[in-house]
């Protein structure tokens, strides 16, 4: 194994030594001793008697140098062995030899042929590399051009063996094991993994806006077509000719319903043979007929006959004050005495601004459904810390920082986002309804979707078990519990994200 210390830095400790001549032989053999007694001490690396000019008739000059790891190993030997030694050369010989003694530190080293006249542009040190030695600056500093910086980008891609693919196989294929690297401090030959979780989430939550995320919630399209309003007609459907039988009309339910114009959607429509649901007991109120509205024309238009059998039917057979209670909910949602906040038995002073959130939330549901999906990124910021606190909680006895667990689900949750785009990949790709090709793309999307229903439990259980090295039964139950907890601080962070997106939304 190759020496940490190998090299010329760290500290020279130099002993100028005269003896008499006439103890020159025994002399330089108990120096000899000496030296060995030195080396086996810690922070000495080694070790070079010289032999020098200068001494005065009668007398012989050594110079010993000794090269120590560094001035905190100078300082022990000083203090602890250097006494005692001394002292037992002054037993051995006496006054017949003197010692002076003196300290350099490392600066600077040139080697043959790789002697460099440049220096650092960010802190002045002479460059020895490609790097500098003191504070890590590249000594190619220059711009590039464009060009350059896309070869460069994609030569990082392209190249099998470069950091991002290192870094990539083994969080795709190997649970735990670049958290175990990270740990054990082999870090270079990898992306870092706040750096990693960073790349993935933004390419992850770039791929799935393309899909517009507030279109599920918008339904006025929807309810144009269906020729749909709520509590009452569309004016325009009482200027539409009924469509020819030469030329059915179409809907975006299609099938009966379409072909029968709005009569699916009409309060007193009967639901079709062989549906479930029955027409209702009774007669419903205008306000109740308004919240089935409410409901049914959130539903899909080829659905809306069956939502409103049944709605009809359950609310026939409720108490006429539940009625009337839901029907004031349904019909103003965002009113004070339907939207409470309370804390502590009293009105919370962020109560209007929620109702005022509300207010838009319904003019706007397809904005809200926007600024939601805007603001996930920023909850996953507040979950992943908890959900480390909580591993922390369950290795407490492992003496592992808290950091460490952080890095854990870093790793983790950057596996999740690189599964999650492979996935959105395909999904964008395939297309039941397009050519071979496309509808591959769909298959393929749906087996991995599949897929990772158990390879993810199985991902998280095996990363458990290769960074924190407990056994299958131990780490078992700390699987569940830990999935528990996600649970939990997804629900919590859920809720907050609800709150905050709320309150923010302009």
């Amino acid at each position: 194994m190759k020496d940490p210390y190998d090299g010329h830095a760290g500290v020279l400790y130099e002993v100028d030594v005269e003896a008499d001549a006439a103890i020159a032989g025994p002399f330089d053999t108990w120096l000899r001793d000496h030296i060995a007694d030195l080396l086996a001490l810690p922070g000495f690396r080694s070790a070079e008697i010289l032999e020098t000019a200068g001494a005065e008739p009668g007398r012989i000059r050594r110079v010993v140098q000794y090269r120590l790891r560094d001035q905190a190993a100078l300082d022990d030997y000083l203090r602890v062995q250097a006494p005692l030694l001394r002292q037992q050369g002054q037993e051995r010989f006496g006054d017949r030899f003197t010692a002076d003694r003196r300290v350099l530190t490392h600066r600077e080293e040139f080697v043959s042929g790789a002697v460099s006249t440049q220096n650092c542009l960010n802190c002045g040190e002479v460059l020895t590399g490609q790097h500098c030695s003191h504070c890590g600056q590249r000594a190619r500093v220059r711009v590039i051009s464009l060009w350059s910086m896309l070869k460069d980008v994609t030569g990082d891609m392209l190249d099998w063996d470069s950091r991002v693919w290192r870094t990539l196989r083994p969080l795709a294929f190997k649970p735990g094991w670049l958290t175990q690297q990270f740990l054990l401090g082999r870090r270079a030959s990898f992306t870092p993994p706040f750096r990693m979780y960073l790349i993935l989430s933004v390419v992850f939550f770039l791929i799935a806006s393309l899909d517009d995320p507030g279109s599920d919630l918008d339904i006025r399209n929807d309810d144009a077509q269906s020729g749909f309003s709520v509590g009452g007609s569309n004016p325009l459907d009482e200027q539409k000719p009924a469509a020819s039988p030469a030329k059915p009309a179409t809907a975006a339910g299609g099938g009966a319903a379409a072909k029968s114009g709005r009569a699916a959607d009409s309060p007193s429509a009967t639901p079709p043979s062989g549906q479930a649901g029955t027409a209702p007991a009774k007669p419903l109120d205008a306000g109740s007929q308004r919240a089935i509205d409410e409901v049914v024309k959130r539903v899909p238009a080829d659905e809306r006959a069956q939502w409103r059998a049944d709605l009809e039917r359950e609310l026939s057979t409720m108490p006429a004050g539940d009625r009337e209670k839901l029907a004031q909910v349904v019909s103003d949602p965002c009113g004070k005495d339907n939207l409470k906040f309370e804390i502590g038995g009293g009105r919370s002073p962020y109560e209007a601004r929620l109702r005022l959130a509300c207010t838009k939330i319904m003019a706007d549901k397809a904005s809200f459904g926007r600024a939601l999906w805007d603001n996930v990124p920023k909850m996953m910021f507040i979950f992943l810390p908890l959900i480390a606190a909580v591993m922390s909680a369950l290795y407490l006895r492992s003496r592992r920082y808290y950091v460490e667990h952080l890095v854990f689900f870093v790793h983790y949750h950057a596996f999740f986002f690189l599964a999650g785009i492979v996935i959105l990949l395909a999904a964008q790709l395939g297309n039941p309804e397009g050519g071979t090709l496309a509808r591959a793309f769909e298959k393929i999307a749906d087996v991995l979707e599949f897929a990772c229903l158990f390879y993810v439990p199985w991902y998280l259980y095996r990363a458990l078990r290769r960074v924190y090295g407990q056994g299958r039964g131990w780490t078992l139950a700390k699987f569940f519990v830990l999935n528990v907890a996600y649970i939990v601080c997804i629900v919590l962070t859920g809720v907050g994200l609800l709150f905050y997106t709320a309150l923010t939304l302009k």
